[in-house]
């Protein structure tokens, strides 16, 4: 997946789901520390928009 930050906001924000998307970002975040933001969106972004 090569979308940047604000596209993955974007879509999240034009399912509804952004809120949902930073929440559980919050989450991934605290558990992997030394991880690229850049993939903990990603990451986010799979869990929540296409599960």
């Amino acid at each position: 997946m090569s979308n940047t930050i604000e596209d993955i906001l974007y879509d999240a924000h034009k399912q509804n789901k952004r809120l949902e998307l930073l929440n559980y970002l919050e989450t991934i975040r605290k558990k992997h520390p030394d991880r690229e933001l850049i993939d903990l969106y990603q990451m986010a972004h799979e869990r929540i928009i296409k599960s």
